[in-house]
């Protein structure tokens, strides 16, 4: 086993996915301070579940997520994976290759897993448990460690020999053994105080139970004489309310001739009434009709007299009318000569602003051409300026031009004979790598064919081990599920059989008496005998309860079982005794030749034959058939048979069929009994089965432990070969890369001395140019100057006469402006004006239209008073007529008034016979009714008391019954019970109930004692193993120390020691030393180079006495000179076996590497990792 690589993602200054693959041997991992080269130990000791921060060098575990730096955001998560090689199974896991990850949330979420499955941490710690690379193992050693060692912090001593020794998996069994020890003990507590609890509930219990025993018998007897007085009483109201019918009968005779005559003058009072209420229907309307003529009259005369009052105030309203339209044709006038006036004066406003606007034109014209020439001498001036600087500027930077490219063409001589050397030196450095590169492909051909060849074989092994594998994958699968489903078997025979022995299903009596250990009884039916399988159904419907009747060996054993039934109130069972029990099997020989006959039911089982007589006698007219249709057909072919279907359908004797099926069928006492024996039959074939796949699959494990040996040494090759080859391979990498340099350098150069001949021709070129190009410029600098000067001069002339021109139009528009304010304010007020003006307009014609519509109106009430005077005396002989009507109608009334009363009078008579005659025949119902009620509260007693209607109450009637003395005597009953008081009739069930529990709860105290005396023992043992690996672990370290030291200081002497030899877990570990030349002393009396070999020392005995496959080692030689390193890296190199990556400053230490992995910072907080393979690239 070896670690292949550690990939670390946003872990402390990782910010961006790294992977570092660690190779045999020894690896370096070098850099400068702070640069995060020990982030690599942390991530690997993180990752194998260190939990304290401070192990980490942080505060909180959340530090270890990177956190940002001015240019990164802050990651969200760090994750770190361990891939390791699993190829001797060293860890205890099917996997050839194992990764374990470690994932860090800022949320403070972890995850954990193995192979990509998610787990815990627990599932990886137990993984490498022991191994020795382990967190708090040695196989991650740092200065802190190496602290620790030499400090007198004995614990951290103490952990190291302890993992080396092996026992960290013993001391974690004994500390899981210690928990359940002390949680079984506290479960004994527990049951001790249930058991106390229970010893003083269970004697008050029995008690209770034969109180309770007692109120039963009373109650029952109670039971009895209730009914029957309750079945006395239910006669003699029966009686009474015979005698109640025969008297309404009666009266309901006299009832009906009473009420034919209240019938005849209701008949004849319908009529009167219905004349009344016609006449009093015509009264109402003819009365309506009046009261209308009268209102029709009142309303014509004041109409009248209103019309009258109107036309008077029309004559006022018309004067008004007219005066107002006078004034308002005054005032109209009055608008309209203002109006007038306004116009005329705008006139003349409107002939100012057009001889003042001629004027403003002519000047503006002035001042457009004065700022036109301005703005042009304006522009030419600053023209001139620009060429002026513009020309002095080109002219400076020609001359400067001119002097870069005379340096330049010296540079680039200079250049030309360098790269000429430069180019003969490449071409004799390519010749030398071409021959170089020849000789390692032709070696890399010979070890591809001979690496194919291993590959072919190692894939044909593996192909066959995967077919085994998979194939004992397969056995071991179905050995797991046998062993299941036995298990499921076992438990369910022995949970029948249980039932079986307890009698479940049998009802109590059945119990008492199996359970009782009366003598002469046999069993029950069902015990005696055996059905055929698949007859269960048929033959428990034959027997039906019979199946719970007890076999006995004579009356006298009945005798005693029933007396044992009565005194323990068990309740009532059927015996059969052997000596006295006949019976007889019939036979009919029509029946055996029919379709579906089955056969005698006597004849289907197997029974002992002394029972013979009692299966005749239940069995012994019973037929098995095999459906309802063949029964039906034997039973009208023989009548005294009953015919049986294997369904459980039942034809009997008389015709009366009986059939059906419960909802939710529970199993019976007969299919149990099929049951174990088809169980038992499975738990047979299953176990062979199991045990033949048992061996098929050990075959397969042997065959698979021989291909797994052949397998790994072909992988060695093969890793053998891949190794030469992938040196190779880096090799003609590194050679084809020099020859590529050195072909594009000696490119590059010879592009290069073109380039330069090219670019000194050019430069020659370029500064004759340039030469000529001042020489212009100069020129035209004098000419833009001049010109500069003179179109300066004749700007300030003209900006004079421009500033004059644009004060005289200034004072212009100023005039213009108020004329036009002017204007708007008169022609606003000819608005307002002329606005009035309409508005009164529209005054006149509506008031001219309010005048004449009033005359209209005036002349329309005259010719409506003309009629008036007709219309009103048509109203009063109307008024007089209807009066004359209502009088007739209020004699007739009047008559029939007299008429209805005297029919009243009768009536009342009748009712009142008839509500007398109704008062008896009520008070009969109500005694019947009575009596009724009572019946159904003796009725309703017998069911809501007794459980029993009142037919199935009738089967307790007892003929002797005499009421007075059973009212005695159920009194004296009653009274019993009020002396028992108050009777918990559950403590009958609840005592056996507790006195079970009890038993049970003694039972598994038992069990808990064993238990806990089985768990003592295993950590005595535990304590054995454990001192006895460690004192033999210690020995070996003790030894190795010792040579350790010696080969480290070239001499001296040095110890370990127990404080105290008799406990060797519990003591001190002491560390003595003598260098070459010094005295035995305490190690911390040493210097720091002299504690530092010590502690060396201390690691390379442990590692030697227990070898783990991978150690770390931070900085650990950081006080040693470079002799002494000499020496520390001779004893690393011994352990050949051991993967070592050392975190180093010392280069010494980096002389030794086989693989440098440097650790940079470029970028500030941000680690960057570079690779060497000092093997394969130098």
């Amino acid at each position: 086993m070896y670690f292949k690589k550690i990939e670390m993602h946003g872990f402390k200054s990782f910010a961006e996915p790294v992977a570092i693959e660690f190779d045999q041997g020894i690896t370096c991992i070098v850099g400068p301070n702070g640069s995060g080269k020990s982030n690599i130990s942390d991530a690997i000791r993180w990752v194998l579940g260190e939990q304290s921060p401070k192990m980490l060098r942080g505060g909180k575990m959340e530090e270890v997520i990177f956190s940002g730096t001015d240019s990164r955001k802050s990651r969200g998560m760090a994750e770190v994976t361990l891939v390791i090689d699993n190829e001797n199974g060293s860890l205890p896991i099917d996997y050839k290759e194992v990764a374990l990850t470690r994932c860090m949330f800022r949320s403070g979420e972890s995850e954990y897993r193995i192979n990509g499955n998610q787990c815990r941490l627990r599932d990886i710690r137990d993984l490498i448990m022991d191994t020795g690379i382990g967190v708090d193992g040695y196989s991650i050693i740092g200065q802190g460690k190496i602290s620790d060692i030499l400090s007198n912090k004995t614990d951290s001593r103490r952990e190291i020999f302890e993992e080396a020794a092996g026992i960290v998996t013993y001391r974690t069994k004994k500390a899981e053994a210690e928990r359940k020890l002390a949680s079984t003990s506290a479960n004994m507590e527990r049951l001790s105080d249930i058991i106390g609890e229970l010893e003083g509930r269970i004697g008050s219990l029995k008690e209770s139970s034969l109180k309770a025993k007692e109120y039963l018998k009373l109650r029952e007897r109670y039971k009895e004489l209730e009914i029957n007085i309750t079945l006395k009483n239910i006669e003699n109201l029966e009686l009474k309310n015979e005698y109640i019918k025969d008297d309404l009968t009666e009266l309901k005779l006299t009832m009906d001739s009473l009420g034919d005559k209240k019938i005849g003058f209701e008949k004849s009072l319908e009529e009167y009434n219905s004349r009344n209420e016609n006449l009093e229907t015509l009264s109402s309307e003819t009365r309506i009709k009046l009261l209308t003529a009268i209102d029709e009259l009142n309303e014509t005369v004041n109409k009248c007299q209103l019309d009258s009052e109107r036309a008077a105030s029309i004559d006022e309203n018309i004067q008004r009318l007219k005066d107002e339209i006078s004034s308002l044709t005054e005032k109209l006038n009055i608008e309209k000569k203002t109006e007038q006036q306004y116009i005329e004066k705008k006139a003349e406003i409107d002939k100012a602003l057009s001889d003042a606007a001629g004027v403003l034109r002519e000047k503006s014209e002035l001042y457009s051409a004065a700022e036109s020439e301005l703005s042009v001498l304006t522009e030419q001036t600053e023209k001139y300026k620009n060429d002026v600087f513009e020309l002095s500027g080109k002219i400076n930077s020609g001359k400067a031009e001119k002097n870069s490219l005379k340096r330049l063409q010296e540079t680039l001589e200079k250049r030309k004979d360098a790269l000429s050397q430069d180019k003969m030196s490449g071409e004799d450095s390519n010749k030398e790598a071409l021959d170089n590169l020849n000789r390692i492909k032709n070696q890399r051909e010979h070890i591809v064919s001979d690496l194919n060849d291993l590959r072919e074989r190692a894939a044909d092994e593996k192909a066959k081990f995967s077919r085994d594998q998979e194939e004992e994958r397969y056995l071991s699968k179905i050995v797991e599920e046998l062993r299941i489903l036995l298990g499921r078997l076992s438990s369910r025979v022995k949970t029948i059989e249980e039932m079986e022995s307890n009698y479940e299903g049998y009802n109590y009596a059945v119990r008492h008496v199996m359970k009782s250990g009366l003598g002469g009884i046999h069993g029950v039916v069902a015990d005696l005998i055996k059905v055929p399988s698949g007859y269960e159904t048929a033959v428990e419907t034959a027997l039906g309860a019979s199946l719970q009747n007890i076999v006995c060996t004579d009356d006298r054993s009945a005798k005693e079982a029933i007396k044992s039934l009565r005194e323990n109130s068990a309740g009532r069972m059927t015996f059969l005794p052997v000596s006295s029990v006949r019976g007889r099997a019939y036979k009919n020989n029509r029946l055996e030749g029919e379709n579906g006959f089955i056969g005698f039911a006597p004849d289907c089982l197997d029974y002992d034959e002394q029972y013979k007589n009692i299966i005749d006698y239940l069995l012994g007219r019973v037929v098995f058939v095999d459906n309802m249709d063949n029964a039906l057909k034997m039973s009208k072919i023989v009548s005294d048979f009953r015919f049986v279907t294997l369904d459980g359908d039942v034809i009997n004797a008389r015709g009366a069929i009986t059939g059906g099926k419960y909802r939710n069928k529970t199993a019976n006492i007969l299919d149990r009994k099929a049951e174990i024996i088809s169980l038992r039959k499975e738990i047979l074939l299953k176990s062979d089965e199991q045990k033949s796949k048992e061996m098929q699959m050990e075959e397969l494990r042997e065959k698979l432990g021989r291909f797994s040996e052949t397998i790994a040494e072909s992988e060695k090759a093969i890793r053998q070969k891949e190794k030469e080859l992938l040196s190779l391979e880096n090799e003609i990498k590194l050679t084809e890369t020099i020859l590529k340099d050195i072909r594009s350098g000696t490119d590059k150069l010879e592009k290069e001395l073109d380039n330069i001949n090219a670019e000194k021709e050019n430069s020659r070129k370029m500064v004759l140019e340039i030469e000529n190009k001042i020489e212009k410029d100069e020129k035209a600098l004098k000419e833009a100057e001049r010109l500069g000067r003179e179109h300066q001069e004749l700007y300030l002339k003209r900006k004079e006469s421009f500033e004059v021109i644009s004060r005289k139009i200034t004072e212009d528009r100023i005039a213009v402006s108020r004329l036009e304010s002017e204007k708007v304010h008169i022609e606003s007020m000819e608005n307002r004006v002329r606005s009035s003006a309409g508005q009164l307009e529209k005054d006149i014609s509506l008031k001219g239209s309010q005048l004449e519509s009033l005359r209209e109106e005036r002349q329309r009430l005259i010719s409506d008073n003309s009629d008036a005077d007709g219309v009103i005396r048509k109203k009063e002989e109307e008024k007089k007529r209807l009066e004359s009507c209502l009088n007739e109608i209020s004699e007739e009334k009047a008559d029939l008034a007299g008429r209805i009363s005297e029919l009243n009078s009768e009536k009342e008579a009748v009712t009142g016979r008839l509500e007398s005659v109704q008062n008896q025949k009520y008070e009969l119902e109500i005694k019947n009714a009575k009596n009724e009620t009572q019946l159904d509260t003796y009725k309703n007693k017998l069911w809501e008391d007794f459980g029993v209607s009142y037919i199935q109450a009738m089967e307790f009637k007892s003929d002797e019954f005499v009421m007075s003395l059973a009212v005695r005597e159920n009194r004296e009953v009653k009274s019993r019970l009020k002396d028992l008081g108050e009777v918990n009739v559950g403590a009958i069930e609840e005592y056996e109930t507790v006195r079970e529990r009890y038993d049970f709860l003694m039972s598994q105290r038992e069990d808990i004692q064993e238990a806990v005396n089985g768990l003592t023992k295993m950590i005595d043992d535990m304590d054995k193993t454990i001192k006895i690996k460690f004192k033999e672990s210690f020995d070996k370290i003790v030894v190795n120390f010792e040579r350790k030291f010696r080969e480290l200081f070239g001499g001296g002497h040095a110890e370990l020691r127990l404080s105290d030899e008799k406990d060797p877990l519990g003591s001190n570990i002491d560390i003595v030393a003598q260098p070459p030349g010094k005295r035995l002393q305490n190690i911390n009396l040493l210097s720091g180079g002299e504690k530092t070999l010590t502690a060396i020392a201390l690691m390379f005995a442990v590692l030697e006495a227990k070898p783990t496959p991978f150690c770390i080692l931070d900085e650990v030689e950081a006080a040693l000179d470079d002799a002494n390193i000499d020496r520390f890296i001779n004893c690393l190199r011994k352990f050949t076996g051991i993967q070592f990556a050392l975190v180093t400053h010392q280069k010494a230490t980096m002389e030794h590497a086989d693989v440098l992995y440097g650790i940079t910072m470029p970028e500030k907080g941000v680690s960057k990792v570079l690779s060497l393979n000092l093997e394969g690239d130098f």
